[in-house]
């Protein structure tokens, strides 16, 4: 109990100002500490208006409300200060899209070895001819060699890219990591967009003749291109080579337009657009990257005389007859002696 010294008025206010001193710094921290608590989610305390700031500007930069939010600089996601998708985009790169990707680059590998193995060199019926056939002009091997060359550097710098942090920094370091990252961008980037030209001079140039007629393409699929058994008719381009055409078209059509948006982010892209047309890209990269892997081994090893048809632009007429005779009957009469 407080004595109340009536005699000494001084004595008595500072002893009465001390025990409410007291009431305020037992009472005051707990009731602060209550209020704080209930407002830490961003909302207000039931009869008041109080928020509590750490909430609000962590809020904000969570992007929780940032709509209302203005700045100075006028850019694309300028007033975005933590973009949470790219988190998102991170884990899916690193624990689905790498390991997948990589898992069918060698299944395609695997693939063609099983091929080879089981199918073995496929020789020309008939053994080569004095006789070859003009089948591609200079024009049409330029443009299919512009479009080939370019591929194969821009998907080895792409899987550079891709791999390179967990196949090349285990071996060489991460400086030398960095060195053939900053090389391996610079090629990919400059190398593009002569790329895209050149894919759609290609698609120009061979679409007429690639489309599928339904009888004939059909009855090649059924038959499994003759591969496993008797020879099937094909025209100029068999189903095979005409799906591998559009295929290479439309995933090539992707690729180039995923990757303009990623090369020229200055069409007001944000974000978390630019993360959807990375995984687009990288996605229709590794499909063709698989897809071409079939093509170059049947262009180049699996059959006899088909790598210099496109080499040389000729082809040997028994090899015209035994792959494609309905378009070997139309030009049978331009043959040339191969002497």
């Amino acid at each position: 109990m407080i004595n109340f010294n009536l005699v000494d008025p001084e004595a008595a206010a500072l002893k009465i100002l001390s025990f409410f001193l007291f009431l305020f710094l037992t009472i005051a921290p707990p009731l602060a500490f209550s209020q704080s608590s209930d407002a830490r989610d961003g909302t207000a305390v039931e009869g008041t208006s109080y928020i509590h700031p750490g909430s609000e500007l962590w809020n904000n930069v969570r992007q929780r409300t940032f709509a209302d939010k203005t700045t100075q600089v006028k850019s694309t996601d300028s007033n975005i200060l933590i973009n949470l998708t790219g988190e998102t985009w991170r884990q899916f790169r690193m624990s689905e899209l790498i390991p997948i990707g990589g898992i069918a680059i060698i299944v395609g590998l695997v693939g063609v070895l099983l091929f080879r193995l089981i199918r073995g060199n496929i020789k020309i019926e008939g053994g080569r001819s004095d006789k070859k056939i003009l089948r591609f002009s200079i024009s049409q091997r330029t443009v299919h060699w512009a479009v080939a060359i370019m591929f194969v550097i821009l998907a080895f710098t792409g899987l550079l890219l891709l791999f390179g942090r967990l196949v090349i920094i285990p071996l060489m370091g991460n400086e030398a990591f960095s060195y053939i990252a900053v090389t391996a961008k610079f090629i990919h980037d400059y190398l593009s967009p002569l790329f895209a030209v050149s894919l759609v001079a290609m698609f120009i140039i061979f679409a007429k003749e690639n489309i599928p007629s339904l009888k004939e393409d059909i009855n090649w699929v059924l038959k499994g291109g003759g591969l496993f058994g008797k020879h099937v008719s094909a025209d100029r381009y068999n189903a095979g080579e005409k799906g591998w055409f559009w295929l290479a078209s439309i995933i090539g059509g992707a690729i180039i337009v995923s990757g303009l948006v990623l090369l020229f982010p200055i069409f007001d892209q944000t974000r978390a657009t630019m993360e959807w047309y990375h995984v687009i890209h990288s996605i229709a990269a590794i499909s063709m990257i698989v897809g071409s892997i079939g093509h170059i081994y049947m262009g180049t090893a699996a059959m006899e005389g088909t790598f210099e048809v496109m080499k040389t632009g000729y082809c040997d007429s028994n090899w015209a007859k035994s792959h494609h005779d309905l378009w070997y009957e139309k030009v049978k009469d331009k043959e040339v002696s191969n002497r």
